[in-house]
Parts: C-alpha cells; sequence; structure tokens
C-alpha cells in the first residue's frame, strides 16, 4: 500500500445510496476500497468483479439482529485493518458506524441526495456516530449541524 492509500470500507445499500457511493469514485479509487453491499440487481451489477461481502438490510425493529451485525462489523473492520468507513445509507451501514465508533476508526456519513424532508433513523445514528457529515442539499444542515454541505454529487 502507497503511503497516501487507506483501506476504505463503502458500505451501501441499493439505489440511490449507491450512486451517492459511485460519485465519490474519482477520490477512492485511489485508495484500498472493498464494499459491504446489501444485494440487489443494481449492486450486483455494479459491484461485480469488486471486494463485496454481502449483508441484509437492517431496520431498528430488529435490535438482537443488529447487536449481533455490530459485532461481525467490529470483527470485519479488525481483520481487513479498516482506516476508514464511508456510507450513504440505511440500516446497513448502522452497525458499521457504530463498530468503527467503538474501534475508533474514523466513519464519514454522506446524506443521500434524495433525503429532502428530515433524516431517517439511520442516517441520525450514523451521523452522530461518525467523525464528518456531508450533506447534499443546504436545508439537512438543520438536521446534521456539523455537517458540511457539498452540493449535489451526481
Amino acid at each position: 500500500m502507497d503511503r497516501g492509500e487507506r483501506r476504505i470500507l463503502l458500505v451501501s445499500s441499493t439505489g440511490g445510496v449507491l450512486l451517492d457511493l459511485l460519485a465519490l469514485r474519482p477520490w477512492w479509487s485511489r485508495h484500498d476500497v472493498s464494499w459491504v453491499a446489501v444485494p440487489g440487481s443494481d449492486t450486483r451489477e455494479v459491484l461485480a468483479g469488486e471486494r463485496v461481502t454481502w449483508a441484509e438490510e437492517l431496520t431498528p425493529r430488529q435490535p438482537f439482529a443488529v447487536a449481533r451485525a455490530v459485532v461481525a462489523a467490529r470483527r470485519h473492520l479488525r481483520r481487513d485493518r479498516i482506516d476508514l468507513v464511508v456510507s450513504a445509507g440505511t440500516g446497513v451501514a448502522v452497525p458499521y458506524f457504530l463498530a468503527a465508533r467503538s474501534a475508533g476508526v474514523p466513519a464519514w456519513w454522506v446524506e443521500t441526495l434524495n433525503v429532502l424532508a428530515g433524516a431517517g433513523i439511520a442516517a441520525r445514528v450514523c451521523a452522530r456516530a461518525g467523525d464528518l457529515v456531508l450533506v447534499q442539499h443546504s436545508a439537512m444542515l438543520a438536521d446534521h449541524p456539523r455537517a458540511l454541505f457539498v452540493g449535489e454529487l451526481y
């Protein structure tokens, strides 16, 4: 690994979350990247050939599943010596942000482009657990007071 290269874990569900992370490709392509993704037709197609750990989507109504996923995420971060976790969303990201926080691994939350009217539960948890929050709509600064407004990624 080069001096400036980091081991980055991108955590994605399907749809717009995947598009937000793909829009960051000019940045993350310079690093050693692996993925955690929710299986779907778009993620399977777009991430073909990438290093992917497939994970099921989680909801707040599954507290035991979330707790088990945090333990597994912490093992994953340690095993792969991840330097940074980046995600734009949904329940699959929550255990990785909680694990990153407890392991001292930085985590960046990207508020997805399609969120205009208030952050969801996963966004609120990940934004609080994360070290950096990026928003694409200035209106979302009210939901994430310490966020940076970056504008639309795509």
